[in-house]
Formats: structure tokens, sequence, C-alpha cells
């Protein structure tokens, strides 16, 4: 008697999935972090509505550990200078000096604003040019006193505008700073240690990220303070304040390219929903694989915001082996070498063992997917 045939109880569609994705070897890691530093100054709130409309960034930024921080790069800044003209007159100092030196940058055209009245100037730090614009916005600034016939330059990292800015150096030293050779700018415009905005926040007695759940901190000197219930990170010594969230700064966008789905569906539904699925600006998406590290316990940040205690993964047993459905590399060596039959799919647990589970295909949780962008 001819034995039967055992019929396979996978769908076609998935062998077809492995056909085409199985024979890729070697990806590493999938994660994808980009921060972008907005050198506009903002209160923290209206930081992170901007950072939230955004069509690409999500969020204020999530800073996970201190890779994040090191890979930062918040060094420019714009401050005004003592430098301005009315509608009718030119370009003069704030001692009523002409401007003799003329250092504007190429890409600025000082005709341009004629026609909106009074123009100040400012200085930006990474170019070391001038730049003209309605006096009106906000930036840090730069303040002068006379020490013994020298200029001494003071860095004050206050957002105001051009007025106000001028009403404190003229308060505390002597005025806006005028800068009117190369050596006076070399002095004056240089490297400062500023506040820049980060997503920490403090609401009530606990602090808590804009988007997403880290222990980071990397608090400065003495801190946190109760000055304010917003964080913000120094600008050279990436150390962490409070500061109140309605003074104004430069602030950090952030986004990554992993999704977390709150949908409760089996393994195979939860791949056929990452491939289908392509929010703006994420591109195709699939079931996200993990490597130990660094990479899991950022993930794992992610999985900690699910509805269900468990979410699915991009790994599945089949034919004696675990592997990725993205053919990326298996670092996992203490899953079950032979899972009882229903459990053949890989999920990420809230208990945060430092693995994955094995899990029956078939439970509905949520599921993390990544983009390829």
């Amino acid at each position: 008697m001819m034995k039967q045939k055992k019929r396979s109880s996978l769908p076609g569609p998935f062998l077809l999935l492995l056909f085409l994705s199985s024979p890729v070897s070697g990806l590493g890691t999938v994660l994808t972090k980009n921060f972008m530093y907005m050198q506009d100054y903002r209160t923290w709130q209206e930081a992170q509505a901007f950072c939230r409309r955004s069509n690409y960034y999500f969020d204020l930024a999530f800073l996970s550990d201190q890779l994040d921080v090191d890979g930062l790069d918040l060094q420019s800044y714009s401050a005004w200078i003592g430098l301005s003209k009315s509608l009718l007159d030119k370009w003069k100092w704030v001692d009523g000096s002409a401007m003799n030196y003329v250092h504007w940058a190429p890409s600025y055209q000082p005709q341009s604003l004629l026609a909106v009245g009074d123009v100040c100037a400012y200085a930006n730090f990474i170019d070391k040019m001038f730049y003209g614009t309605v006096c009106g916005q906000t930036f840090f600034f730069i303040c002068y006193k006379l020490v013994n016939n020298n200029y001494e330059y003071i860095f004050i990292n206050q957002s105001k505008t051009w007025s106000d800015a001028q009403q404190y150096c003229t308060k505390l030293y002597n005025d806006l700073a005028i800068i009117n050779s190369d050596p006076l700018l070399n002095s004056s415009v240089i490297p400062q240690d500023f506040p820049v905005w980060t997503g920490l926040y403090r609401d009530g007695g606990t602090w808590k990220w804009s988007t997403g759940l880290s222990d980071y901190r990397n608090w400065a000197p003495n801190q946190p303070g109760d000055n304010g219930d917003c964080v913000a990170i120094y600008s050279l010594s990436k150390t962490m304040i409070t500061e109140s969230c309605s003074v104004q700064f430069p602030f950090v966008c952030y986004r990554d390219n992993l999704v977390l789905v709150k949908e409760e569906m089996t393994w195979e539904e939860a791949m056929e929903y990452c491939k289908n699925f392509a929010p703006q600006n994420n591109g195709p998406l699939q079931l996200a694989s993990v490597q130990p590290g660094d990479e899991y316990n950022y993930m794992m940040s992610k999985v900690l915001e699910a509805n269900t205690d468990e979410v699915w993964t991009g790994l599945r047993f089949l034919a004696g082996y675990w592997f990725w459905i993205n053919g990326a590399d298996m670092s996992f060596s203490d899953l079950p070498t032979c899972p009882v039959p229903e459990q053949h799919c890989g999920a990420f647990s809230k208990e945060n063992t430092g693995t994955l589970e094995a899990r029956d295909c078939s439970d509905k949780k949520n599921f993390l997917c990544y983009s390829q962008w």
C-alpha cells in the first residue's frame, strides 16, 4: 500500500516568501536612527510640535544610550551682534561707527531685506560669517565690555530679540558685540556650551521621554534641578540639565526605522501586514530581526510600549533551523533546537530575558516591523 504523502500545512505564499528571502546572508543590524539638530530657537512644547508635524521626523530626540549622544553634533549656533540698519540708513555698529569690516556670508545679499524695515545682523559659528534678518527673531547673543581699552566678549545663551538682547547687554556690560576685524571675530565667535532641547521631561515626579522608554541620564553636576521640568543637553559637554519649558533653545528631532504595530495578529498575518503597510517616508516594511546587545535593548524600549505582553519578530523555525525571514545573521544560541510543533515563531517578551521566546504562530500579538531606508 502506497504511503500517503503528508501535506504541508504552510500556505503557498509563505513558501514563496522563504524562497525569496532565505538566500540572503550576513545581514547584521537592521536598526537605523536619525537625529537632526535644528538651529531654531523654540520653547520645549514648540520644538516638540515642530518635530511631530514634520513629514520626516517623529518627535523630540529620544536618547537610549551614550552612543546616541556621542553621535550628536550640536556645535552650530547663531548669535546677535551689535550691527543693524534702519529702513533709510546704512549698516552701522551700536557705537555709531560705520560698517567698514564687511564680512557677509556669500549666500546673503545685504540688499534683500530693504523693504522690511529695521534689519539686524547675527553671526553664525560654523562659517563665522554675518547674516541679516528681521530684528524680531530670537537668537542667542554676544555682549562686549571694554577692559583696558580691549574688547572682552560674553556669550549669552538666552534667546532674545535684537532689541531685548541689546537692552540686556547695556544693562550688564557695554553693548552688543562690535566685531570689526578678523582678530575680534576669532575671539568672539568661538565654541560655546549651550543648552539644546531633548525629548526628556518631568511629569510630576516621573521622568518620561516624549516618545519611547529609556533609562539614559547623564546629569550635569547638581542636576536635576527644580527650576523646570524639561531637559536640555549641553552642546559640548553633552550633560543634561533641567530648564523651564518656556525658554527658547535649539533642539534635536529624531526618527528611527521601527514601527510597532499595536494590532493583534497571528505571526503570518503580521508578516503580511508589514509587507503591505508603507507609512509615509518609511518605505516597504517587514517583520524585524534583532541582534543581541544594544540593538536588542533599543528594540525592547519599543516593545515595552506594546499592548500585548509579547511582540512578534521575523524569527521562524522551519526544516530544523531557526532563521530570520530577512536573511539576517542568527545570533541567538539559546533557542530550543527542537521546539514543540506549535511554537515555531519568535517573539519579544516584556519580561526582557535577553533572548527571544518560541511561541505558537497562531497566537495573536502586537508586532515590530522595520523599513529599509
